[in-house]
């Protein structure tokens, strides 16, 4: 019998080409659009993910604004505008 083919890890590129697609239909949608990255501690091997959906409530928003503001001395940026 014949002995089953181990299957290697495929690294699959995160679709960056389609981010203006996703943040737009996420906007379209009323959703929130989360962008973030981990870092493996053992590979040192960095993964991105993008969620979309309802996840922000406006106290956590504000945490966030507030997060942000502190931390602008060490390059944290933020971005706020008017949506029509």
């Amino acid at each position: 019998m014949a002995r089953p083919r181990k299957r290697s890890r495929r690294q699959e590129k995160f679709p960056v080409e389609s981010l203006p697609v996703i943040i737009g239909q996420a906007l379209a949608d009323n959703d929130d659009f989360i962008l973030t990255y981990e870092t493996d501690p053992e590979t040192g091997s960095r993964k991105i993910h993008a969620f979309t959906g309802k996840y922000i409530s406006s106290c956590m928003l504000r945490k966030l604004r507030g997060l942000a503001e502190s931390q602008k001395d060490e390059g944290s940026r933020k971005i706020s505008g008017n949506w029509y």
